[in-house]
């Protein structure tokens, strides 16, 4: 029994696997190369038209949290199409059964679909907790959250986000869309890119807060920036909306670990039309609910 199965149509590609599909040279089995291989080919063949979302959706009856952003996209990075637009949702733990008996590895069923245009189809946004629009992100991408982190810190500090008077509750799930106004520079891609925007985006509003220590770990890894200019930030977390903090100080510096499972659905757009020498940063954070199911119609 293998597994797991592919099935390409021409508006979808489905994946159904017995192991959570892990990160680009971190797979603990062969197999999974062979899949991502086949994934590539299948979203080369996948219909996708400029000015539509690339949208991916997991679900598992693994009840254990599970990043989804890292889960659709970072984990299959070599195998996804470059694209400027992405949208990505979690399931409420009841996968579809696949098509035919796949072996459950771990004793957990993994699904995957990635798709063209379409919107989340479990979750709807409620209500919107932060809302900010065209802050300056002065720092470069460099694969970590530091710069998105730094930026809406920043920006707070300067009053140009705009909260409303809801925290999240602890554990919450919600929901977050981001906008690049990207330079000629760029970036471009927008999954190479999303897990370090989303991750800062979340880690700004967690409760880190100005200590010697983490101001001393934290000064080498941003370049450019002063110690007054990082305190400010360190002092100003958004809200905070997340009750625990995100950094971590380590032997090597610092390490930022935001709740990113909870962010249940997301949408991450790249345009090329910054008003200024660095990239610009809009976005929105909220609460969702379930979205109501269609009765079932009788023909």
């Amino acid at each position: 029994m293998e597994p797991f199965v592919l099935h390409a149509s021409d508006t979808a590609v489905e994946i159904w696997s017995g192991y959570r599909i892990q990160y680009d040279g971190e797979e603990r089995h062969h197999w999974q190369k062979m899949l991502k291989a086949k994934l590539k080919q299948a979203l080369i063949d996948l219909a996708i038209s400029p000015g539509v979302p690339f949208v991916g959706y997991y679900d598992t009856t693994n009840p254990a949290i599970a990043d989804t952003e890292n889960s659709l996209f970072t984990n299959f990075r070599e195998s996804m199409p470059k694209w400027a637009w992405v949208r990505f949702e979690h399931g409420p733990a009841a996968p579809p059964a696949p098509p035919i008996p796949i072996d459950l590895i771990a004793g957990q069923l993994h699904y995957y679909r990635y798709s063209v245009g379409t919107e989340w189809t479990r979750w709807q946004p409620d209500q919107t907790v932060a809302r900010w629009q065209r802050i300056p992100r002065r720092l470069a991408l460099n694969g970590s959250a530091r710069p998105t982190w730094y930026a809406l810190r920043e920006a707070n500090a300067n009053g140009l986000i705009s909260l409303s008077e809801r925290n999240l509750d602890i554990q919450a799930n919600f929901g977050l869309r981001l906008t690049v106004h990207a330079t000629k520079h760029g970036p471009h891609n927008a999954v190479s890119c999303s897990e370090e925007l989303i991750d800062g985006t979340i880690a700004a509003f967690h409760d880190d807060r100005y200590t010697d220590a983490l101001a001393s770990a934290a000064a080498p890894k941003f370049p450019g920036i002063t110690t007054d200019e990082l305190r400010r930030a360190l002092d100003h977390p958004v809200g905070p909306l997340i009750s625990s903090p995100a950094i971590r100080v380590t032997r090597g510096g610092i390490q930022i670990s935001p709740a990113d499972e909870q962010c249940r659905v997301g949408e991450l757009i790249i345009r090329a039309d910054s008003t200024s020498s660095w990239s610009e940063l809009s976005g929105e954070l909220f609460t969702i609910r379930r979205r109501p199911v269609s009765p079932a119609r009788c023909e």
